[in-house]
């Protein structure tokens, strides 16, 4: 009998979601990256309190910032490959999040009603494709889903994670 081999989290995280999103890929795909576009960009627009000794940089340092370096420091625990990829991603979150800031600026609709939108809109992508009776079991989907996202990813690439 072959040794048993110990699944790190992350492999317990993929195959959990992988059993769940089976079904469609592709609908998966894309209610991930639209929740966490729509949870990035929401929080992107609450307002951050004004700190002095931050001087001319006050506006580089918002709840956002916290909220992406919380979520890399977790990835990294979990598997390097999947935080530095998800950093990637994030970092082309916040261009296009800047690319709405100027949209506002000039007019157009609020960030946080954009963030908002696009954010419930994923969720009820994923609520209508996956259907899960716990919510328990639900809420943990959806947190572990951008994990499964960037596994399955490099999967395809065939990049060891």
């Amino acid at each position: 009998m072959p040794p048993k081999i110990e699944e790190r989290p992350v492999d317990i995280y993929f195959n959990e979601a992988d059993l769940i999103y089976k079904a469609s890929y592709f609908a998966a795909i894309i209610s991930v990256l639209l929740m966490l576009f729509g949870l990035i960009t929401f929080v992107w627009a609450i307002p951050f309190p004004h700190l002095a000794f931050l001087d001319k940089y006050n506006g580089y340092l918002n709840w956002a910032s916290f909220l992406i370096a919380a979520t890399i420091y977790y990835l990294l625990k979990l598997s390097p490959m999947v935080s530095y990829i998800m950093l990637f991603m994030l970092f082309g979150f916040s261009y296009g999040i800047i690319q709405l800031e100027h949209l506002q600026k000039s007019g157009g609709p609020a960030l946080w009603i954009v963030g908002f939108g696009v954010l419930i809109i994923g969720l009820v992508i994923q609520m209508l494709s996956f259907k899960q009776k716990d919510v328990d079991k639900r809420a943990h989907q959806m947190l572990i889903s951008p994990v499964w996202l960037i596994v399955f990813l490099l999967k395809k690439i065939g990049i060891r994670y």
